[in-house]
Parts: C-alpha cells; structure tokens; sequence
C-alpha cells in the first residue's frame, strides 16, 4: 500500500520554481528589446543620400567632418585614398562634386552590404589651375547595433590639371548673417535635402506646423526623392516686426536634378519661430516652394504681366522707384493692383484677404498743418469699407508717385491717393480725396502671400495741391 502511494507521489510534476519562471521572462524581454533597437538604430539611409554627405564634406573643407565618414581601420591603408584627400583639405583646396556625372554604381558580389560607385566628377581648385579628377568609392554599411554607411575607400583614379584665373575665397553662407540665430536650422535643413534625409528634415518641423501647412510639408517631401543642390548665398534673413521669436529665410535657390538633367530651380522660403514651452527650439513652421528663379524668367519693368492686376495711375506702372529688388518691386506692385481693383469692383471680400488679421490701420486728417488721428482694427475698417460701398455707386483710386523700400520678405511702400466717389443719381463726383498713404507689407509664413500688416492714411484738407513727397 506505501509503494502505490510513494510511486503516485513521484508521478506528481515538481512545481517550477518563480525565480526561474521571472528569469526566463526577463530573458524575453531583454532578447525582444534588443532585437527592437537594432531594427530601431539600423540605418534607413540609402547610398544616394551618404554621397550627399562625402560631397559636403569634401565641399565644406573640413578633415573632421570627411573623417568621420571613414571606417577608422581603412584609413590607414596608404592604397584606399584618405590619406591624399586629407592633405588637399589641410592645403586648404576648394572642392567641386558633380554627384551627377558618376558612371557607375553596383553592388559588389559577395557583399551585400557593399557599394562602389565609379567615376564620380570632382573638381580641386589650386591657386591659379584646378584638376579634374574622377573618383571611385567604396562603401560599407558598418557596426553591429547601428548600422552605418561609411567609407572603405576613396581613390582618385584620374586627373587633369586645367589652368585657371585666380577666384576670389567662397563666402560661406552663414558668415552673410552672423548675427542672425536661425543661421543653423538653415545649414541643417540645407543638409536634410541634399542628403535626401526625411527623417532629419521632419524633425526640424514644429509637429501642429507640419499639420497646418500639410501641403507644404507634403510637397517638400516628394521632392526629395530627385537631388537637391542648394545655393544659400543670395539668402535673406529678416526677423519679423513685433515677432522677436519668428524669422524669415527668403529666395534660397534650390535646384532639383535627376543625374546630369536638372528639372527645375525655384525659390524656397522658410519661416522659423521658437517653439515650446520649457525649452524652447528653433523650428521651421512653413517651407514655402515658390516660383521658378528668376533667371528662369525675365520681366520687363515697363512691360506688366499680360492679365495681371497691376498698379494703375499716370505715374505708378512705368518706372521703379525705391531700393525694394526687382522681384519685390512686380509682386508688391501686383498685391496693390489687386487691391486697387477689388476697392474699385467693391469686392469687400477680395480687400479684406490682402489685409492680415492683425494689421494696425490709422487714419490721420491734416487741417492747417495739425493732425488729427483715428485707429482701426481691421473689424472696423472692414465695416468703414461696407459703408463706402453702400453711399457710392462708382468708385475710383489712383495711385501716383510710388515708392517701395525693403528686401524680399518686407517692403514699406508710400504712395499719392486719389479716392473719388459718385452716386448712383449724379454724374458728377460726390466726394473726394486725396492724400498720403503708407503701407507696410510682409510675407506672410502661413500661406507665403504678401499681405498689408500696418497702414497709414493722412488726409489733407485745404491744399491746393498734392502734397510734396
């Protein structure tokens, strides 16, 4: 009876103890984590967008920044060709890379995770000749958590020297602004692009900007799979009136190529703004795409845009007058024919638009050299607009006298008004006026529009006449 019993209680399975039972879920946890931070830390990036890195850092003339695209134990071969670039950058050459013009590009066999790319263009500038060289790299994905590209091997396999005229040292881009702070988003955004980089480029948006300006952000993205070449040189930087903590980074010229073709230049505007709460970061809040550049297209001064709302007046549409450049001078020009028109059209909704929500509007009347002065929301001139449109069956503006000062992102323009009104029973005018009228004008970041942000009307009474600008 006691060995049918001893033999049941060994049948028995002996209970798994709960140390081993947390260990070996530990163990899955950790194995499952690891596996998610290699998959999350392995690079995404493609051959394409590193050889937009080697070009930048050969382009930049910096040894750090070439170095660290190098694995570290093929640098000390003397055949893999880092030791010669290093002594051209630290002879303080210029570099050229024609990222276009490379012949070839393949895997190699035996080695998935290896690239060469042959024949690729670079230009080295001496003082008084340049050299034409090709080049072939070899490249790597390297590191056992984070899987990088880098280089194994850069050979200069031919050049060419071409004598040529002394140039004058390349202005970098952030020395034209070295007292502007956003300087750095710019450089950074500049290198998300040529690197074909979506994930740094995302990151340098403000998350709720990237949904407000959808189709902006939508827009650059899509673009990023032809090449980028950025020109930064002609770059503005403008700080907004009254927004210490917003900036605006006007006709950059982007040029986009697939290989040796280019498909398109267009100017690109950026707005940047301080954005969070306890640590505040410098964001791009609009990446605005605009037209063509302007060696694309060229416009006559005195020949308007066939269809265009344009200023009108005897003075107004012939010559250019203010230091504003060119391309400031047509599109503010076509803003204030626009609404020149709807005022005239008494297209209220039209009016209202050029407007921003925030614009100041002042109203001065001069009465023997004193001035009186009134201030408007934009509410209450919308509601002074309606008003004018109801008492007048006709209304006429001229303009004459134009004058507009400022750069690509904000003009100041003044001008000599003529507001005539007539109702709908009498032929002849029923009122009239005339005076000064001063408009300030900015790009605004939301839509890329120019839109009025302060306007000034000073009315004179009892001149004989216009007044002396």
């Amino acid at each position: 009876m006691n060995d049918t019993k001893n033999q049941q209680n060994q049948s028995k399975k002996k209970p798994i103890p709960k140390s081993l039972i947390w260990g070996g879920g530990v163990a899955a946890i950790v194995i499952a984590f690891i596996v998610l931070l290699v998959i999350l830390m392995s690079s995404s990036e493609t051959p394409t967008a590193f050889l937009a890195k080697w070009k930048n850092a050969l382009e930049s003339g910096s040894v750090k920044r070439y170095e660290t695209l190098w694995v570290k134990s093929a640098q000390q071969h003397s055949d893999a060709g880092y030791q010669d670039t290093v002594k051209l950058l630290t002879g303080g050459v210029n570099f050229e890379v024609n990222l276009g013009g490379a012949t070839q590009t393949f895997r190699v066999p035996r080695y998935p995770n290896r690239y060469r790319i042959e024949g690729v263009p670079v230009t080295v500038n001496f003082p008084g000749e340049s050299q034409e060289q090709l080049r072939n790299l070899v490249i790597e994905k390297q590191g056992l958590v984070q899987q990088r590209w880098k280089i194994i091997r850069d050979e200069i396999v031919g050049g060419e020297f071409v004598a040529t005229l002394p140039e004058p040292e390349p202005v970098q881009p952030a020395m034209q602004q070295p007292n502007s702070p956003v300087v750095p988003v710019v450089m950074n955004w500049k290198t998300a692009l040529e690197s074909q980089n979506v994930k740094m480029y995302t990151d340098l948006w403000d998350k709720s900007s990237r949904k407000k300006r959808a189709s902006s952000f939508r827009r650059s993205t899509e673009l990023m799979s032809q090449t980028h070449v950025i020109n930064l040189v002609g770059a503005t930087y403008t700080p907004v009136p009254r927004q210490k903590n917003r900036h605006i980074v006007d006709n950059i010229s982007v040029t986009l190529q697939s290989g040796e073709d280019i498909i398109e230049t267009h100017i690109r505007t950026l707005t940047i703004e301080k954005k969070g709460f306890f640590r505040r970061k410098w964001k791009i809040i609009n990446d605005q795409i605009g037209e063509m550049g302007s060696d694309a297209i060229a416009l006559a001064p005195d020949v308007p845009a066939s269809g265009a709302d344009t200023v009108s007046g005897e003075e107004s549409g012939g010559t250019f007058d203010g230091n504003a450049p060119l391309d400031t001078q047509l599109k503010v020009r076509q803003v204030l024919g626009k609404w020149q028109k709807a005022w005239e059209e008494k297209d209220l909704s039209t009016y209202m638009r050029i407007y921003s929500d925030r614009a100041q509007i002042t109203r001065v009347t001069v009465r023997g050299g004193r001035e009186t002065s009134v201030y408007l929301t934009k509410g209450q001139l919308r509601t002074k607009m309606q008003q004018l449109n109801n008492i007048y069956a006709e209304i006429q503006v001229s303009i004459s006298n134009l004058q507009i000062n400022g750069d690509r992102a904000v003009a100041d323009v003044q001008f000599l008004q003529k507001f005539t009104g007539t109702r709908a029973k009498g032929s002849r005018p029923a009122y009239s006026d005339y005076g000064t009228k001063r408009l300030n004008l900015m790009v605004d970041p939301t839509d890329g529009h120019w839109r009025i942000y302060s306007e000034t009307w000073s009315r004179y009474e009892d001149v004989p006449e216009f007044p002396k600008m």
